[in-house]
């Protein structure tokens, strides 16, 4: 049977690039953007059987659109859901100078709004489901001894927090959950829009992010990863 994967934030950068991995490798995917994005070239992922791919769309930041997103998927059951939504923030990254509305954003964006939606989707999973956040190195309080990057770490931190509080509610019904850390990728908000250099290219970082779901989903385990599939110290 064909396996389902929900992408939540696929229209460009690495949750694009998510997309054509699991399309190419036989998974039906359901990408998500939001309302008026440019979905062009993830309609195109799916231009060799468009029956294998679905677009619609969610704001994570918005709860008020949950309802009708949750009725467009329908009946659809996924093997795999992925939350990818996530920004850098404000660039300086210090909390001395982030102003309220700095922090609140980054952090709806990247903890609150995902792990609130991922909270809603659990009826979608099939059993023995997996749910991955797109996390990062820099959510882990053990290996930050350099300091810096504030309000991007915070976020992270937090988001590592909460997936570990969905696993532990539900590890008994063997929900994996798998928070996964990309690299430093070359895309628009990995080199901050052209403006630092990335350490890895976009297609060895997803290709690494699909190997690592696929081997660890249905493991009933919550795992703190990498793409070259190493463990990280929380």
């Amino acid at each position: 049977m064909t396996k389902a994967i929900l992408i939540v934030a696929a229209e460009r950068g690495l949750g694009l690039g998510l997309a054509k991995q699991f399309f190419d490798r036989g998974w039906t995917v359901v990408g998500t953007s939001r309302s008026g994005a440019d979905t062009d070239e993830l309609r195109r992922v799916g231009e060799a059987d468009p029956d294998r791919l679905a677009i619609t769309n969610v704001d994570v930041t918005s709860a008020d659109q949950i309802p009708s997103f949750l009725e467009s998927l329908g009946d659809r059951r996924f093997d795999v859901i992925f939350m990818n939504a996530g920004i850098w923030g404000a660039p300086h990254q210090s909390v001395l100078e982030a102003t309220d509305e700095e922090f609140a954003e980054i952090m709806l964006t990247n903890t609150f709004g995902p792990v609130r939606l991922a909270r809603r989707l659990l009826g979608t999973l099939v059993p023995d489901g997996t749910l991955a956040f797109m996390s990062s190195h820099r959510g882990s309080i053990t290996i930050n001894l350099e300091g810096g990057l504030e309000l991007y770490r915070a976020s992270k931190v937090a988001t590592n927090m909460l997936a570990r509080g969905i696993y532990a509610e539900n590890r008994k019904s063997n929900l994996t959950v798998l928070c996964i850390h990309p690299g430093w990728v070359s895309t628009a908000m990995g080199t901050l829009n052209g403006t630092v250099n990335a350490e890895i290219e976009l297609e060895p970082s997803v290709r690494g992010i699909a190997d690592v779901v696929e081997i660890h989903m249905s493991s009933g385990e919550n795992l703190y990863l990498d793409y070259r599939d190493e463990r990280l110290d929380w």
